[in-house]
């Protein structure tokens, strides 16, 4: 299997997007629930892992990004009565041009110092929603309203085919874009940004593409969280919702359209899925214990398992794209 996997580098994608479109078939309620949660996390592990994965920055501002997703949405479906998919579509916009203004003045950052000042643009971010008033509901949080397309409500399948439908338009833009001139650029910067910029790339504008990448990413993933859970508050902008975005991809690999996958599934719908059975009492215990072991064992991630192991005198596999 994973021999076919390296030759058809887009056929796990193509997998992973059909086995979730037909979840629905399995029974509704928390289990559906939990799928779809998984696919919209995944949206936020694609952007995180552009970022980290691809240029090797390390930022803890992906809270901010999914906030302002999940809050534009539902501001502007509850207050101004505009249509849930232009509202998606326009809450990670503002979400993309946020990520660049803030990558602006810490370009020149590096490893901790930029994941530092990051986390600085959180703190910030909590404090601007708490004090938002009627329009963000302020510490109370607001209602977000469910989804509905072109007037007509969805009910939890029709929404998780609409999210699964939005996921593999995401992946085959992520195939693509490691595939382009951008994602070549992306891993000379990577490898090393004096030789990037001895080749006369633009290192700048590359990292500031990433940021971009990534916010877009993030705040399409914080979009479709809002008619999900049809409740947001601050709590969204916490730090705690940045580590899970970095962990996502740490666990399941960096640099892999299989790792931001497999690390949604393991960040978020192993808890999920250990409460829904009846370990919720341990399942904190647990899931330490089981990301403790990944990580031990598994230094490159989840997706390594999916990997064909180099035999000496042939060639190596080429390398996943994101």
């Amino acid at each position: 299997m994973t021999r076919i996997l390296d030759s058809r580098p887009w056929l796990a994608p193509l997998v992973f997007v059909l086995l979730f479109v037909l979840a629905p078939l399995l029974p509704g309620g928390y289990v559906l629930y939990i799928v779809t949660l998984v696919l919209i996390y995944t949206l936020a592990s694609f952007g995180t892992n552009i970022l980290t994965g691809y240029t090797n920055l390390i930022s803890m501002a992906g809270a901010v990004f999914f906030g302002i997703g999940a809050y534009g949405t539902a501001i502007l479906t509850s207050h101004f009565g505009v249509p849930l998919v232009l509202a998606m579509v326009i809450a990670a916009s503002i979400a993309t041009v946020v990520g660049v203004v803030l990558a602006l003045p810490v370009l020149r950052l590096e490893e901790v110092f930029l994941a530092i000042a990051t986390l600085g643009f959180v703190m910030i971010s909590v404090e601007i929603a708490k004090s938002g008033g009627e329009l963000s509901g302020g510490e109370n949080g607001m209602g977000a309203p469910g989804p509905a397309l072109f007037g007509i409500a969805l009910d939890e399948r029709a929404y998780h085919l609409f999210v699964a439908a939005v996921l593999g338009i995401a992946l085959w833009l992520a195939r693509n874009l490691s595939q382009s001139r951008f994602g070549r650029g992306f891993l000379a910067v990577k490898g090393s940004e004096t030789a990037a910029r001895a080749l006369g790339l633009n290192t700048t504008g590359l990292k500031l593409v990433a940021f971009g990448v990534c916010a877009f990413y993030t705040g399409l993933s914080g979009a479709l969280y809002a008619p999900l859970v049809r409740f947001i508050d601050p709590s969204l902008f916490n730090i705690m919702v940045s580590i899970s975005f970095v962990s996502m991809v740490i666990v399941g690999g960096l640099g892999s359209i299989m790792g931001s996958v497999l690390g949604a599934i393991f960040v978020i719908g192993a808890p999920q899925f250990l409460t829904y059975i009846g370990f919720d009492q341990f399942q904190r215990a647990l899931y330490g214990v089981a990301m403790i072991l990944a990580l031990m064992f598994l230094p490159d991630g989840l997706a390594s398992l999916l990997k064909r192991k180099a035999v000496p005198g042939a060639d190596a596999p080429r390398q996943e794209g994101l």
